[in-house]
């Protein structure tokens, strides 16, 4: 059983018992339903006149019209998937009614026209409104379940963010002590390290010292000592380095 299919069983489970129910509630239920199977609006005026003004409606009135277009022709999709809400209407009148009625009651709903079988859909892909409707139609059990799933993929793909922006500074760190390596062979081999001043000769020696560190950590080795720098300021250092070893590398390739 879908995901939809089991909103829609819990929901006629409580409609099955109509002791429960007001006779304008049930009635607001068909009248839902007819909504979106009725090719022409105005072949509800006759049976269903006190719901076509919405402004006029009590709003358990609103909530049974609404699960009313729901059975009919709504579904939602299993939140393992997608967040995505969606009623099929056959007319626009009628599509135009349950987007004012579900805009009245603060949700934002778009439309889309579907040419291939010439119906509208109105749909909702905004997870908190779609878990917001089911509570609103008292699908509770099935609300209970979209948040416990809602609420584990937010948890997963928060580690997976966590360890994607790690492995990505990891990476980068990689890559510019490599970076930074290189450089200090090209300054040593070509004989300009000895002209470098003390300031570039310390970033050096910090770096060579603690090669597979971070910069962050690197410039809080220096914190209690009198020559003291900050992680910005090293790397300031280092950029400066990587840049005279590229100029040497150019007048290299110049030569050559």
């Amino acid at each position: 059983m879908s995901f939809s299919e089991e909103i829609k069983s819990e929901i006629l489970k409580k409609y099955t018992n109509t002791s429960n129910l007001a006779d304008c509630c049930i009635k607001a239920e068909r009248f839902g339903e007819y909504l979106t199977e009725v090719k022409n609006k105005s072949e509800l005026e006759s049976k269903f006149k006190d719901y076509l003004n919405i402004s006029k409606i009590n709003e358990c009135c609103m909530r049974s019209i609404l699960v009313g277009a729901f059975l009919s022709s709504g579904y939602i999709t299993s939140p393992k998937l997608d967040y995505h809400f969606e009623i099929n209407i056959k007319n626009k009148a009628c599509t135009e009614y349950i987007y004012n009625l579900l805009s009245l009651l603060e949700f934002t709903p778009k439309i889309l026209k579907r040419k291939e079988n010439n119906c509208y859909a109105i749909y909702i892909k905004e997870s908190d409104q779609i878990a917001t409707f089911l509570g609103l139609i008292s699908a509770n059990v099935s609300l209970l379940k979209f948040e416990q799933i809602r609420v584990e993929k937010e948890v997963k793909n928060n580690i997976n963010r966590a360890i994607n922006c790690e492995t990505a500074n990891l990476t980068k760190t990689i890559n510019n002590s490599f970076k930074i390596k290189n450089a200090i062979e090209i300054l040593k081999k070509n004989g300009k390290y000895n002209n470098l001043n003390e300031k570039l000769k310390y970033a050096i020696f910090l770096k060579e010292k603690y090669p597979d560190k971070s910069l962050s950590y690197i410039a809080s080795t220096t914190i209690n000592t009198e020559n003291k720098i900050t992680k910005s300021g090293l790397k300031h250092r280092l950029d400066k380095i990587i840049e005279l070893a590229n100029s040497i590398d150019k007048e290299g390739s110049k030569n050559t």
